[in-house]
């Protein structure tokens, strides 16, 4: 396993070095971690965008792909996510680790990428002024395009729905109506207050020098840094209420039946928590999962049926594919399956198979290009700081009684079928 040191570089700025052999590779990821607000998303959705296409030093796309070749045909990727109610904006660079080259680059690598974090292109206290009206032009078409995707769509819509007067009900990547209000001046103010006040968090992922890359990190990330702020806790005791139903005709040929459940679980509950995750996939997290093979497979009603947890907002999502005429009878299937899961009607090998898939889908995870660093980040923001061999040990110790008590308090929210 890899040797993982973390530490403080700044107020609100950490540093974590992930020490493993695995590639010839280095990733270097930035993390910005805030609370979700509905006033702020789109600029947020914007400027990890507009950081990524010009700099001082590098003032065009151009520029900046001649860097990216100049040192070694590095890989940069942006994009925003969120994590249970905090919007988080990530910055990834792949590069060669210096042990496979002639000369070293990691220090030129770590200034390219504090070029683009601290450095954005900035004309008469404007953010790039020149590339502002298109990137929001692509913003608006990639906001716009969301409905294309009818599955995702829709598990969105019952999102909002579901949480509407909560955080968690804001789309990260933005909203079309908020785009005729910025401009490329209060950009540069979103910035300047993106850099002073998120929670930073840098990984250093591959085969480096500890201390030298601490010394680099150190030295080289200065940020201009102000009050901090307060990352707030999502809240997991919603009182069961009757659910809610909810229909949107588009005239689709397929409808789209998605199922919003509260579980009621608190994530930094661990034995509840990965119990939870192990019943959750024997309900629907696989091809050995009861929805697959019940609703899918057995009764023919759905194309797909598969759910998903929230882990920090406490949730339980189901989403199914259906012909438009049978809304009830999924419906009533799905919620027959959940029931025999709750009530314990299942099996032991049910159980080892769902701990299986779980376990081999984090080990795959885990083993991937920049799955270190996100476990590691995710494990950070989230304040439970555990190891991989630690999840490994919660998940394999489930068993049957400990499924039927972590699901015993989840109620159906919202249903939402798009149609």
């Amino acid at each position: 396993m890899s040797n993982i040191s973390i530490f403080d570089l700044d107020k609100g700025v950490s540093l974590g070095l992930i020490k493993n052999e695995k590639f010839k590779s280095n990733l270097i990821s930035i993390y910005f971690a805030r609370n979700l607000k509905r006033e702020e998303a789109t600029k947020v959705s914007l400027l990890s965008n507009m950081l990524s296409v010009g700099t001082m030093k590098y003032p065009t796309m151009r520029d900046i792909s001649r860097r990216l070749d100049e040192l070694y045909g590095m890989s940069m990727n942006v994009g925003v996510s969120k994590h249970g109610e905090k919007a988080l904006t990530y910055f990834k660079f792949l590069s060669v680790s210096d042990k496979y080259l002639d000369e070293p680059i990691f220090e030129e690598v770590v200034d390219f990428i504090n070029e683009i974090v601290s450095n954005p292109l900035v004309i008469d206290n404007k953010l790039n002024p020149d590339m502002f009206d298109i990137e929001k032009e692509i913003l608006k078409d990639e906001i716009n395009s969301k409905i294309n995707d009818k599955r995702s769509y829709a598990s969105l819509r019952c999102i909002e729905a579901m949480c509407y007067d909560e955080p968690y009900s804001i789309d990260q990547v933005g909203y079309v109506e908020d785009l005729k209000s910025i401009t490329a001046e209060n950009m540069y103010e979103m910035y300047k207050e993106f850099i002073a006040t998120s929670r930073i968090f840098i990984t250093v992922e591959g085969d480096f020098d500890e201390k030298e890359a601490h010394k680099i990190c150190h030295d080289k990330f200065k940020f201009d840094r102000g009050n901090i702020e307060n990352i707030e806790r999502e809240r997991f005791d919603i009182v069961p209420h009757d659910p809610t139903y909810l229909t949107e005709i588009i005239g689709a040929n397929q409808g789209k039946l998605v199922i919003g459940y509260r579980t009621g679980v608190d994530y930094k509950d661990y034995e509840n928590y990965y119990s939870l995750m192990v019943g959750n996939s024997l309900f629907g997290g696989g091809p050995h999962s009861k929805l697959f093979n019940n609703v899918r497979e057995k009764e023919s009603i759905c194309y797909y049926a598969s759910s998903v947890l929230e882990k920090c907002k406490g949730l339980m999502i189901v989403s199914s594919g259906i012909e438009v005429n049978n809304y009830e009878r999924a419906l009533e299937l799905i919620t027959k399956e959940l029931q025999d899961v709750i009530n314990g009607n299942f099996s032991e090998e049910d159980v080892d198979n769902s701990k299986k898939s779980i376990l081999n889908a984090l080990k795959a995870s885990y083993d991937s290009v920049s799955g270190e660093s996100d476990f590691t980040y995710n494990q950070f923001i989230s304040g439970t700081n555990l190891e991989i061999e630690e999840v490994i040990n919660y998940v394999s110790n489930v068993d049957k009684e400990s499924i039927v008590r972590s699901m015993a308090n989840i109620f159906e929210d919202t249903v939402y079928y798009l149609r």
